[in-house]
């Protein structure tokens, strides 16, 4: 009988030391979470934040690498629109720095098409403004000629050559 003692209560102290250990290794590794996720928090960023991301409303349609490298135009693919944004960031030393990213565009793919069909409407062909170029220089023409009384013609000097 007092074999029967001494196995149990080996038993039960190897028992409690396994659970014990088990504990121990457990709150060890909740402390070494807690401890890391303490020192992530004291961390501050090395640049503060000057200006926040705004679009500079220029767009690139992008695909895959091996189709922009080919020498084919006529190889089909996806492209996918991307707007340019910039922040302002004060670096260490105190001067800004522009950082820029692309990103999809998410609810101004309506802006970007309106302003892209503003500046083609702007772009005036260069036959158009030598054209008015002419028209202006007719015009003027006409008016120095009205400004005389007699209403005659009267001839201009000779640019000098």
């Amino acid at each position: 009988m007092i074999d029967l003692i001494d196995t149990r209560t080996l038993l039960i102290i190897g028992f409690a030391a396994l659970v014990l250990a088990g504990v121990i290794g457990v709150m060890s590794a909740v402390i070494l979470a807690w401890r890391e996720q303490a020192r992530r928090q004291q961390l501050v960023a090395v640049s503060e934040v000057t200006r926040d991301w705004e679009p500079t409303w220029k767009i690139n349609a992008v695909t895959d690498a091996w189709v922009m490298d080919n020498e084919k135009d006529d190889i089909p693919s996806n492209f996918v629109l991307r707007i340019e944004e910039n922040r302002m960031v004060r670096d260490i030393g105190g001067g800004e720095v522009m950082e820029i990213r692309w990103r999809p565009p998410t609810i101004e793919v309506r802006e970007i098409v309106r302003r892209y069909h503003e500046a083609q409407f702007k772009a005036v062909p260069l036959d158009m403004i030598e054209f008015e170029r002419q028209l202006n220089a007719q015009a003027s023409d006409d008016h120095a000629d009205a400004d005389h009384d007699d209403h005659a013609v009267t001839e201009r000097p000779a640019a000098a050559a």
